[in-house]
């Protein structure tokens, strides 16, 4: 059985808040489930927890900003010269036979690993390059300066690596446009399933018309509702919207009007997600998978959604997910669930779920393509 290096950027297995490192986790789980926990170790860069155990090594990232913003330009997001020195050695005197790389932002010590006759896989939840270039056209032209530094580090990433997985069908034409890269596996997203059976409510028994937005305040999420609040729901009034997400309450005095009701951090969303609420997901621009959308099909719920938040999502003629892309559209689709109370639980949503985007599905996936 082959011995496993999986590393990473940012701490993923303490803090898995967001959808990247909830996707790194996945992944690290997915691999310790084909060749076994006992083969499979982790090295971290990281400046949040110091923990260490036999399979979890956490290697201090930047230590300041200057720090980090000069090791970008050397192609080292993650890590200084000597941290990756150091890697290159626990590699080496720990005689791994695959180094698994979350993101593709390793150029140089994929370099160097490629020397040593050392296999490399890079998982890529996007394409980096073209994630720094819509940040340089619709935030801020100071990105221009990483959007380069990436650009140089991702063609060094896919030149020397052995094997390339995408999230997407879409990253791996990107992979292809860009870099000349063929990716060898495509995984989704997928979701470890934790709806607890005895409390999914099946059946439509509220008079309220309330809509549910579920996500955190980045920028893709915040551009998304705003777009909604200003498009769609001023022309219904009869319904209400719950934005509730980490740190939405700081938008609050922006977005909430008379039928928009932020509620910001929560502890649990499952209480949002098991009422009878249908769901949007009105995401504009944006990489990879929204897991969001995966979630969202664990509790079967009714969802209204962008191409954006269903890319990569094989939803097709499923019932209970409708595309919306116009204001329009919403509005339609909106009306339309609700005038037949299809907002409870869906079954085929949920039946979609288990068939496709459960964590097993991402392990079959895996095997296929690098089983021994």
């Amino acid at each position: 059985m082959k011995k496993v290096l999986f590393v990473c950027g940012q701490e993923f297995i303490l803090d898995r808040k967001d959808g990247g490192k909830k996707c790194a986790y996945r992944n690290y789980c997915m691999l310790k489930t084909v060749y076994g926990e006992e083969n499979v170790y982790a090295y971290i860069f990281t400046n949040e927890y110091k923990e260490k155990d036999e399979y979890v090594c956490r290697e201090q990232s930047h230590r300041s900003l200057l720090r980090k913003i000069l090791h970008v330009f050397l192609l080292r997001p993650f890590c200084s010269l000597s941290s990756e020195q150091r890697l290159i050695s626990y590699i080496y005197s720990n005689h791994f036979d695959l180094i698994f790389f979350e993101r593709s932002m390793f150029g140089p010590i994929t370099k160097k690993l490629k020397s040593l006759n050392i296999k490399t896989q890079i998982f890529c939840e996007n394409i980096e390059k073209n994630y720094l270039w819509r940040k340089v056209k619709s935030q801020n032209v100071a990105f221009l300066f990483p959007y380069i530094s990436t650009k140089l580090n991702e063609k060094m990433t896919f030149k020397y690596a052995d094997s390339v997985i995408c999230l997407t069908k879409r990253d791996s034409l990107l992979l292809k446009k860009f870099y000349g890269k063929t990716c060898d596996a495509v995984i989704p997203m997928t979701f470890s399933d934790s709806l607890q059976e005895d409390r999914i409510i099946k059946t439509y028994t509220e008079n309220e018309k309330k809509l549910l937005f579920i996500g955190s305040c980045f920028y893709p999420n915040y551009e998304g509702i705003k777009w909604f609040i200003i498009n769609v729901m001023d022309k219904l009034p009869e319904y209400t919207l719950l934005v509730v997400g980490k740190n939405f309450e700081k938008k609050r005095n922006e977005l909430q009007t008379a039928n928009v009701q932020i509620v910001g951090t929560v502890d649990d969303l499952s209480e949002f997600y098991l009422k009878n609420y249908a769901m949007v997901m009105p995401i504009l621009s944006g990489d990879g998978m929204k897991i969001k959308t995966a979630e969202a099909m664990m509790y079967g719920k009714t969802i209204l959604a962008s191409d954006e938040a269903l890319e990569g999502y094989d939803v097709e003629g499923v019932k209970g997910i409708y595309r919306c892309n116009t204001p329009e559209e919403y509005i339609t689709s909106i009306q339309k669930v609700y005038a037949q109370n299809n907002i409870g639980y869906i079954e085929d949503v949920r039946k979609l779920f288990l068939e496709k985007y459960v964590d097993s599905n991402a392990v079959k996936i895996y095997q296929k393509y690098f089983g021994d």
